[in-house]
This record gives structure tokens, sequence and C-alpha cells, in this order.
């Protein structure tokens, strides 16, 4: 999985109005990026959401996603 298509899958998982592929989901959870919720639910863990963010700063929480 390369870095944009890891960017992708995790863009998919915290937009609500975009669709998730279960093989990258799987990847991003093998990975630490991801984690399974419930018993269908999956979220971004705080790595996740740590290699959405800006290189080199702290996510800084709620607000527009930068890729």
């Amino acid at each position: 999985m390369t870095p944009d298509e890891r960017r992708e899958a995790m863009l998919d998982l915290a937009d609500p109005d975009r669709t998730c592929s279960p093989e990258a989901v799987r990847r991003l959870t093998v990975l630490g990026l991801a984690e399974p919720t419930g018993k269908t639910g999956v979220r971004l863990t705080s790595a996740g959401w740590s290699e959405l963010g800006e290189p080199g700063r702290r996510f800084r929480g709620h607000g527009p996603l930068r890729a």
C-alpha cells in the first residue's frame, strides 16, 4: 500500500460521504492506522489521524482535513 493509497483509504474512513473498500480497511487495521469498533464499524486510531495531519505537527482535532 503506497502512501497515497493509505491517505485515500483513511479519508474514506474519515468522510461519511465516501465509500470504503474492505481490503483497504483491512490493510489500515494491520498497519495500526484503524481499529474495529463494535460489530461492523471501523475508525481511525490516533496514529491514523496524525498521519492525515500536517507533517511534523500533531493533529489539531476538528476542522478541514488536509491531504
